[in-house]
């Protein structure tokens, strides 16, 4: 059984409510008070059976006194057996007898209630026979009738039963004035009786006095019953409905006493704390809280008892049953505050899955859903408080902006599935290459955005910066797929670059823009003249559209020469922006802005259409075999067109794809190498030469190259600037040289300036060269000229007159 409070508490008036409720809950006969065990209709009887030996003693008594005091001067029949009637004899016999048998316990007559009528039925014998022997007509003992009566309405719980006794008790007090009135029984003379014998009026108006209160007692007290009755049940109904919600309320509520000792809980309480019963001894409250909500419970303890609205507040309870700390809203009452060791009740609603959804939502507000880091309001948060931190400390913290290059390609190629776990795992290498006090955040699409807290110099960032691009060069397999990402990022420390923090952001990312601006997969520190790189950047991305509808671009054509034959084989289609404002621009201006605005693909179409049609012009004008190259960007590598326009504008121009020829950088073929072969499947099967350019900044390897169908690698020019002076580009030049060769691959250096490169390109057998030295990208007009210009010697003339300029 679940404990209780205890009887000393429940006998203060204010604390009974409680008590009953307790005791209701869970019933102990032993705790009930009278008012509760008189509902039982055993215990009434029991109860009656008491008093009507109390009442057989009390008139034993009577007649001892009786005899000791009026019998030795009075001659009293009643006194003396002798003159005892057979009549007599035979009632005292069956009184004998019969008031032994409805005494008998309530587990023999509980299920026959005859046995109740003849209790009653004997007491109005017995009252009858008593009247008489105490002289009839003039006995005092006739209000027993009334006891009688009000004896029924306690033991019967139907009125017209009740009624039924009183009109019995006045009927046999009726026959009994009749029988001693016609001498069918002798009349007991008392010593204070008269001779004469009562008149027979006088006799009738006692009936009716008898009868007449009688008949009123039973009917009040059939009524006075039937309303406690009533009364009793409705408050019983009321007090089960109010335990039975206690018990089965989805709250859980509790008694305790001041110590935290847990005298009751409910249902649910015990499901989350388990049975209060159990080898542990009592369970007390603070018990299964932390020191702070020991502290917080004992103040609003002290509150409530002393009567102080403590009102609603939190704590956090661990649950032995449930085995995990809860947070519950705790609502506490008492009942008297007069007491010593009064009870106080408590009802506590579970929070803890809404706590876990606030936090949740603080969480989502703050952190990205994606890859789970800081979002761009949290990370704004944690630069004011490193700007703080470091204006107080007099330290420096560095903002390092980073954009995933061409992740849009991953995206459209390979869904945006991929493209979400790529993210996913970019913001777990990220969090590894930087320490636990930096922050890195996301803050929308492929950016993120670095905290480096406490950096002392450049030399520090640059540390972790290099780490991050070595981290990230590594590849990523993702649903069977090996993909390679770069970055590219700009860096601003306070306070040496700027010391609002929104104004670091913004310059962050402009030096994030002329690391792409640089080739991409670098990361370069702001200074002041990247701002007017940024005026200009936003000049020339707001004007790209007018300018492709208005033809404002131009293309220029740098040739390639063979190094065995000395002749140019080739040429390259460089295309240029003549902008009405700004000049001619160089792709490196504007290449990138087409990429992000999307226009790279209609600009790229542009370029391959116009570079074919040229070259079909110079085929017409004796330039025949002449093979045209175009760059193709990693953008117009992706879109799902493009072998489709391809040979629409070789139809339309009517070029054979032998003359055409894509140079891919290596980073871009790199990025997604199983997509990349399929495309360069497609388009070499039109005879279309592919050459990767840009190698050996990348990361092709031997297993690669032999997947892809590619003609001709192309050495990035920052091997060949120094190669007759750094033997490491030396090496590494020859290196790309041998390994082209080996492969049945045609080898181009770019870059070529110098006839000390041109003779250590000729000595390691590379097969074609372009350069300043050859010729510079010139426009379609003038590089004619320098494509007629066929013979060494006419070659030479050309490279002493450049050297002269």
């Amino acid at each position: 059984m679940t404990p209780v409070p205890s009887q000393e508490q429940s006998s203060q008036p204010s604390s009974a409510w409680f008590d009953s409720l307790s005791r209701l809950i869970q019933p102990d006969a032993r705790n009930r008070s009278i008012g509760e065990r008189l509902v039982e209709q055993c215990v009434r009887v029991s109860l009656m059976v008491k008093l009507r030996w109390a009442m057989l003693a009390a008139l034993f008594c009577y007649v001892l006194l009786a005899e000791l005091f009026l019998a030795p001067d009075i001659d009293l029949p009643i006194f003396h057996i002798e003159q005892w009637s057979l009549s007599l004899k035979a009632t005292a016999i069956f009184f004998a007898v019969a008031f032994p048998l409805v005494s008998l316990p309530c587990s023999v007559w509980r299920n026959c209630r005859l046995v109740i009528y003849l209790q009653v039925l004997l007491d109005l014998l017995f009252v009858t026979a008593a009247i008489h022997w105490s002289g009839g007509v003039v006995s005092w003992l006739w209000p027993a009738y009334l006891l009688i009566s009000l004896e029924s309405a306690f033991l019967f719980e139907k009125k017209r039963e009740v009624w039924g006794i009183g009109m019995i008790g006045a009927a046999l007090y009726g026959v009994l004035l009749a029988a001693e009135q016609l001498d069918f029984i002798a009349t007991v003379r008392m010593p204070f009786m008269e001779e004469e014998s009562p008149s027979i009026l006088f006799e009738l108006l006692m009936w009716l006095w008898v009868a007449g209160v009688n008949t009123v007692v039973s009917f009040f007290g059939a009524f006075l019953m039937d309303k406690i009755r009533s009364d009793h049940q409705k408050v019983q109904q009321s007090q089960e409905a109010l335990t039975g919600f206690i018990a089965t309320a989805h709250d859980l509520i509790f008694c305790c006493r001041q110590d935290g000792t847990l005298l009751y809980l409910n249902q649910v309480g015990q499901d989350m704390i388990g049975p209060l019963e159990g080898e542990g001894g009592d369970i007390s409250l603070f018990n299964l809280t932390d020191e702070e909500g020991k502290g917080l419970l004992a103040r609003q303890f002290e509150k409530v008892t002393r009567r102080i609205d403590a009102g609603h507040f939190e704590m956090r309870l661990l649950s032995p049953a449930v085995g995990r700390i809860l947070d519950l809203e705790v609502s506490l009452s008492t009942c008297c505050n007069d007491v010593p060791d009064q009870v106080i009740w408590g009802v506590c609603h579970d929070i803890t899955e809404r706590n876990l959804a606030q936090r949740e939502l603080i969480k989502l507000a703050h952190h990205d859903v994606l890859t789970g880091l800081p979002n761009r309001i949290l990370l704004h948060d944690r630069l004011q408080q490193a700007r703080a931190f470091a204006h107080r400390m007099n330290s420096r913290f560095a903002l390092l902006f980073l954009d995933m290059d061409r992740f849009k390609i991953i995206n459209d190629t390979l869904g945006h599935a991929v493209g979400d776990d790529l993210l996913r795992m970019i913001a777990q290498r990220l969090k590894a290459c930087f320490r636990e006090t930096d922050t890195v955040a996301r803050i929308g699409g492929d950016e993120f955005v670095v905290l480096m807290l406490n950096v002392t110099d450049r030399t520090d960032i640059c540390t972790l910066n290099d780490k991050l691009l070595q981290e990230l060069a590594q590849p990523f397999m993702i649903r069977g797929h090996e993909l390679f990402v770069t970055t590219s990022g700009g860096v601003c420390t306070y306070p040496d670059d700027e010391d609002d923090v929104e104004i670091m952001m913004q310059k962050a990312d402009i030096a994030m823009y002329h690391a792409k601006a640089l080739g991409r997969n670098n990361i370069q520190f702001y200074n002041d003249g990247m701002d007017q790189n940024s005026s200009r950047r936003f000049t020339i991305a707001n004007s790209m559209r007018r300018g492709l509808d208005r033809g404002e671009f131009r293309l220029y054509y740098q040739p390639k020469l063979d190094v065995s034959s000395d002749c140019i084989v080739a040429t390259e289609a460089l295309v240029r922006w003549q902008h009405p404002e700004l000049g001619l621009l160089a792709p490196t201006e504007f290449i990138q802005l087409a990429e992000e605005s999307g226009l790279i693909v209609e600009l790229g179409e542009w370029v391959l259409r116009e570079a074919c049609r040229q070259n079909m012009v110079w085929r017409q004008e004796g330039m025949r075999g002449l093979r045209v190259a175009v760059n193709l960007s990693g953008y117009q590598l992706q879109h799902s067109r493009l072998v489709e326009t391809v040979r629409k504008v070789l139809d339309e121009t009517g070029m054979p794809g032998e003359l055409l020829e894509f140079e891919i950088t290596e980073s871009v073929i790199m990025q997604n190498p199983d997509y990349a072969v399929e495309v360069l499947n497609e388009i070499t099967n039109l005879g279309i030469h592919i050459s990767i350019d840009d190698f050996g900044t990348g990361y092709s390897s031997l297993a690669h190259l032999k997947r892809f169908s590619v003609n001709t690698l192309k050495i990035d020019k920052s091997f060949v600037r120094d190669v007759e002076n750094n033997t490491t580009d030396a090496a590494i030049a020859s290196a790309i040289i041998a390994m082209g060769s080996s492969l049945n691959l045609k080898v181009i250096a770019e870059g070529v300036e110098t006839e000390q490169q041109m003779d250590f390109l000729r000595d390691n057998n590379c097969d074609q060269v372009q350069g300043f030295l050859i010729s510079r990208p010139l426009p379609a007009d003038q590089a004619l000229k320098v494509l007629r210009q066929k013979c060494i010697g006419e070659l030479a003339q050309g490279r002493e007159a450049l050297k002269e300029r």
